[in-house]
């Protein structure tokens, strides 16, 4: 247990759950931040409790998902279709109907529960790569996701009610999430002229960009591109409707 391997490891998961919890935490307080008192105490609960549940999942078959083509790039791009919905106004519709739709528990979890999937199959990509099989360190990293997200997502929620700014910032880191997700997707990158095996690891990934100057600049640039697109966005789209 105290080895210096097992322990660089722990610590590695540790700071591994505090970004990537942090993801989570952010959507759950952004979908629930229009949403009556109550209504937010379940939207924190169910998302807690389906990202807590996918990772328990995608654990399970993490093997077999990262075979299946194209599931990051459609995951990294329904995140941005999140990211999107997220940074605007609730009052930006020109309908009173569609603004009180926009702002029901049910759609807020509905799209938790979508940008759950995504970020959880990307928490748990990257815990199983640290722990390398060993499961007390790969549960150790589920458990310590669970307080982080509800912690998390309170304390984010209770400062977007003080500060509009955040919820710009907000919807940038998702995006940025979301590109890096894209452009990890084997596919994609295969289009583009770098031999990525399915089921290659973040890591693996990485190795393999190395050698290829114009596709890794592109996966660093465009994650950067698309949260300054984001935060703009928000920005204006708030000044509109103010």
């Amino acid at each position: 247990m105290f080895e210096p391997e097992t322990v660089s490891k722990f610590f590695k998961i540790v700071i591994a759950d505090l970004l990537l919890a942090g993801d989570n935490a952010l959507v759950i307080a952004m979908a629930t931040r229009s949403l009556a008192p109550k209504q937010q105490f379940w939207g924190r609960l169910i998302g807690t409790g389906g990202a807590v549940g996918l990772r328990v999942l995608f654990i399970a078959i993490i093997a077999w998902l990262l075979k299946i083509p194209y599931v990051q790039l459609i995951g990294g791009a329904l995140l941005l279709w999140i990211a999107w919905n997220l940074v605007k106004p609730q009052g930006s519709s020109d309908s009173h109907d569609k603004v009180k739709d926009a702002s029901t528990l049910k759609q807020a979890v509905g799209m938790i529960i979508i940008a759950d999937v995504t970020m959880s199959l990307d928490n748990v990509v990257a815990i199983a790569n640290i722990a390398k099989g060993d499961m007390t360190l790969t549960v150790f990293g589920l458990l310590l996701s669970i307080p982080l997200v509800v912690w998390g997502s309170s304390l984010i929620s209770t400062l977007m009610t003080k500060h509009r700014w955040i919820v710009w910032l907000g919807g940038a880191i998702l995006g940025h999430v979301a590109g890096g997700i894209i452009f990890h997707d084997p596919r994609l990158l295969g289009w583009m002229g770098v031999p990525v095996e399915l089921g290659a690891t973040p890591s693996d990934v990485a190795k393999v960009l190395a050698g290829f100057p114009i596709a890794l600049w592109a996966a660093m640039s465009v994650p950067w591109v698309l949260a300054a697109v984001l935060y703009l966005v928000g920005w204006r789209l708030d000044r509109r409707t103010s």
